[in-house]
């Protein structure tokens, strides 16, 4: 396709915009280094992480992404608890920084600072993961006391009966709490069947990074309707029938702890492609950041087509105008990323934008109120 013919294209997906126009905008702040793509969501306060993956070179999320919105971040201050990038007592900016970038949430009595640099694991030359850095700074005129929880939307081990595995366990199907007594280096959600070894990684301890109080492994639906603490049960699977069944997802908490009036605290997690030798804080940021490959990932079509199956499949408007906003976004930043470059569109993409988007008009319906609301 020729940059001629990218107004048709804007238009037609415009439209498709307007329609899940209930869902809410985002916008991407990208970046990249060595096997890694970090993307922040800017207007949800959401992230992805993608690696790549095997000798084929194409790029794998770690983390769910036909909604990012499921992974998330919430700041217990005081008795109470705010999700980073819902609260409207927190505005929000995305920043790139040295070595990565940053989300900047600030209210009248606290300011989170999330903030991402690559990292390379301990046997690696090049970045293969992230390191995260969460700083909660108390704008208050008072001692307070304040924490954290992330929920990590994880999918790679949902197609078989490995979930998870630890250092200790190779198969984890139920679920579980670990605790820092259990010493624990590391858990893994490693990609189904795949004998490389492809999984996300993410550190629970070593030089740097803040020992979670616990970590929670359970079905998403269970943990992201829990507002704080959630007691786990080896007698439970990852399933919550009858709408979410085979969906794992864990929690990670940073138990409330003593901030003084105008003081700081940082917590500090990696994650990244699994790695024998594993991941620790102590190595400075990568120095230099680029824009995210102007090519499309190999994964791209996988990624729209599978938004749009659940979109189909959804069982309520919500989740339908979720995964379809999700086939959106993946076709808007493919369109921009093959118009800041040279090659243009290929002709099996623009097959597949093409369908997409006929796909998603047909469904626009289901977004419109009724005549008269």
């Amino acid at each position: 396709m020729t940059r001629a013919c990218r107004p048709w294209f804007t238009a037609v997906v415009g439209a498709a915009l307007l329609a899940l126009a209930a869902a809410g905008p985002s916008y991407g702040l990208d970046a990249a280094d060595g096997k890694v793509r970090l993307s922040l969501i800017e207007g949800t306060g959401r992230f992805t992480v993608s690696c790549q993956a095997g000798a084929s070179g194409a790029y794998l999320p770690l983390l769910a992404t036909q909604d990012p919105r499921t992974t998330t971040l919430s700041v217990v201050y005081g008795n109470k608890i705010y999700r980073m990038g819902e609260s409207s007592e927190f505005s929000e900016r995305a920043e790139r920084v040295p070595g990565g970038a940053r989300f900047v949430w600030k209210s009248t009595f606290l300011q989170v600072t999330e903030t991402f640099t690559f990292v390379a694991a301990r046997d690696a030359a090049d970045s293969t993961g992230i390191r995260i850095d969460l700083s909660l700074r108390n704008l208050s005129e008072q001692d307070i006391t304040a924490g954290a929880r992330y929920l990590f939307d994880t999918y790679l081990g949902e197609p078989s009966g490995t979930h998870f595995r630890t250092p200790s366990v190779d198969q984890l199907s139920h679920e579980l709490t670990l605790l820092p007594s259990d010493k624990a280096a590391w858990w893994e959600s490693p990609l189904a069947g795949d004998k490389g070894n492809f999984g996300l990684q993410v550190m629970m301890s070593g030089a740097g990074i803040t020992v979670p109080d616990r970590v929670v492994f359970a079905n998403w639906k269970r943990l992201s309707d829990a507002a704080w603490a959630y007691d786990t049960s080896a007698v439970r699977n990852f399933s919550l029938l009858p709408y979410s069944i085979n969906d794992s997802a864990v929690a990670q908490f940073y138990d409330a702890r003593p901030v003084a009036r105008s003081g700081e605290i940082t917590l500090t997690l990696v994650m990244g492609l699994f790695s024998p030798a594993g991941y620790d804080a102590s190595a400075p940021a990568t120095a230099a950041v680029v824009a995210a490959p102007a090519p499309a990932a190999p994964d791209f079509t996988a990624a729209v087509q599978q938004s749009l199956d659940q979109g189909r499949a959804a069982r309520d408007t919500e989740q339908a105008a979720q995964a379809d906003l999700a086939s959106v976004n993946s076709i808007l930043n493919e369109i921009d990323s093959r118009m800041s470059g040279s090659a243009g569109i290929p002709d099996d993409e623009l097959a597949l934008i093409e369908s997409a988007i006929k796909d998603l008009q047909s469904r626009s319906g289901r977004y419109t109120p009724p005549a008269g609301n």
